[in-house]
């Protein structure tokens, strides 16, 4: 009995059908990395917001503040949460997003200074140099702890303002790839209270008026986000 080949047109049909299923595979393959990343971030996210609240626990329910910026750079609390933190957390892939470029730190106080890229800290909102964060913000719920960042913490000077907060969030309005805009356009944040939510690009920018109030809770100076500037890519909820 002699063999039977496969024709041509056999063989094509096979790799047509094999081609169609993977063109329907792959959006849901990169989906399922997209969410799996997401998922990974919010689980650090959440770790990052138990080391605060510990911190807080054993530091007279403060969270870390005081120091110049100039004067004491390796003491600054805003750009030395990760150092300050260690001991609570004390393991660098907690520090990272695996949507971000950056690479983990080293667990060296050097290295945890100069962490960047990854999370950032809403300092000026909820600081160690408020005093006692429970009393002086009264939703915790709302507020801003800990979030996709480009900076280490928002907002470390005193221009209280939106292209400052902008740059340090080091947000990039025409690709939509930076930090606040890393999960299908979603900002995964950390709040006083510890949970984590993911918001959209406006939502997580959430305009502020010039009074301390939420998500921020910060006294800001001037101006507010116009809706025009933002990319067509990133629409309003």
């Amino acid at each position: 009995m002699s063999k039977r080949w496969f024709t041509l047109m056999e063989l094509l049909c096979v790799m047509m059908i094999l081609a169609i299923l993977a063109a329907l595979l792959l959006p849901a393959l990169g989906k399922a990395q997209r969410d799996a990343a997401s998922m990974s971030c919010t689980g650090n996210l959440r770790q990052i917001g138990v080391a605060f609240v510990l911190y807080s626990s054993d530091n007279r329910s403060r969270l870390p503040g005081g120091g110049s910026a100039k004067s004491q750079a390796l003491s600054y609390a805003g750009k030395n949460w990760a150092w300050l933190l260690f001991p609570y957390y004390s393991e660098p892939r907690i520090l990272d997003c695996p949507t971000s470029p950056d690479d983990v730190p080293k667990p060296t106080h050097e290295s945890l200074h100069l962490y960047d890229g990854n999370f950032g800290w809403n300092f000026k909102g909820t600081g160690g140099h408020r005093g006692p964060a429970p009393s002086l913000i009264p939703s915790p719920s709302q507020a801003y702890l800990v979030f996709d960042c480009g900076d280490q913490c928002v907002i470390e000077k005193d221009t209280h303002t939106w292209s400052n907060l902008l740059e340090e969030l080091d947000l990039d309005w025409e690709a939509g790839l930076e930090a606040p805009f890393r999960h299908d356009a979603h900002a995964n944040v950390c709040h006083l209270d510890g949970h984590v939510s993911p918001y959209r690009l406006h939502s997580f920018l959430a305009t502020p008026n010039s009074s301390d109030t939420a998500p921020w809770f910060i006294q800001w100076s001037n101006g507010c986000l116009e809706y025009g500037i933002i990319s067509h890519t990133s629409q309003p909820d």
